[in-house]
């Protein structure tokens, strides 16, 4: 009965742990995640993380009670023909250099490690296209007169903004969390919705530092962050002799002209 239920327990939680693998491999980064309330099948990232949390955990206890049942034949897979106990038998050498080669592999960057670490890098760095990115780490978490004063927003003329267009009882104390959820949209839509009712130059509402992974950002990733028109983005950095290019990256566009992302970051705020 014990084995039945442990070899059943270990399938079964062998599979969630692999769905939510999956699901924690694509999810976007945490500052995405949480600044677009992104869901999958109406949960968030942090309830995704708990499950695998608990249910790797379990299928890693069956594990153990799986191999002390098992234990008289897993220590004849370490005998030879002649019955003796060998610990280093072929498939024990087999299993080694494999979990060797992955393990070194991946620190050094060879195939195919690198091939699915950067494949998850890419579809996570694509989701800033999709969600937007926050201005700073945990804007969501801000209240709103902290927020519009990293963003140089007029904060009671963004309240009323926030007001007028339905959001519901909101203070100047209220987080961007919880004004995104009177309404039931994301943080992003709550500063698209700011800065569509303020207007002005988009430029000047640029935070003074520049956000978590702007380097890695697509120039015009960046742009749709943060509301600026792309073209006159790129007209900008030319007048200070910066070339720049809707296909490049921040870092790219660094690294073209001699210079950092910050720095290119920093010209784009210049006046």
């Amino acid at each position: 009965m014990l084995r039945k239920i442990t070899s059943l327990t270990s399938l079964l939680s062998l599979i969630v742990t692999l769905i939510t693998s999956v699901v924690l491999y694509v999810v976007p980064q945490g500052r995405v995640a949480y600044w677009a309330d992104w869901h999958l099948m109406g949960l968030s990232k942090e309830q995704w993380g708990d499950i695998h949390l608990t249910v790797g955990t379990l299928f890693l206890v069956m594990l153990f009670i799986h191999v002390w049942l098992n234990w008289k034949p897993i220590m004849a897979y370490m005998k030879n023909h002649a019955r003796e106990m060998v610990i280093m038998t072929k498939p024990m050498v087999v299993s080694v250099l494999i979990t060797t080669f992955v393990t070194i592999g991946t620190l050094f960057g060879l195939p195919p490690m690198q091939q699915v670490i950067d494949l998850g890098a890419s579809i996570k760095d694509a989701a800033v296209e999709t969600y937007g990115n926050p201005p700073y780490g945990h804007a969501e978490l801000s209240p709103l007169k902290k927020y519009c004063g990293f963003l140089v927003f007029d904060c009671n003329e963004a309240l009323a903004a926030l007001k007028k267009d339905g959001y519901g009882d909101i203070t100047l104390q209220s987080k961007i969390v919880d004004i995104a959820a009177s309404k039931g949209v994301s943080p992003q839509q709550v500063l698209n919705d700011i800065r569509a009712a303020l207007g002005g130059d988009p430029f000047a509402a640029l935070p003074a530092s520049p956000p978590e992974g702007t380097g890695r950002l697509k120039f015009t990733d960046l742009c749709a962050s943060f509301g600026l028109p792309v073209d006159e983005a790129i007209a900008k950095l030319a007048t200070q002799s910066i070339v720049a290019d809707k296909a490049m990256s921040m870092k790219e566009i660094a690294q073209k002209n001699g210079l950092s992302p910050k720095e290119i970051y920093s010209a784009l705020r210049s006046k």
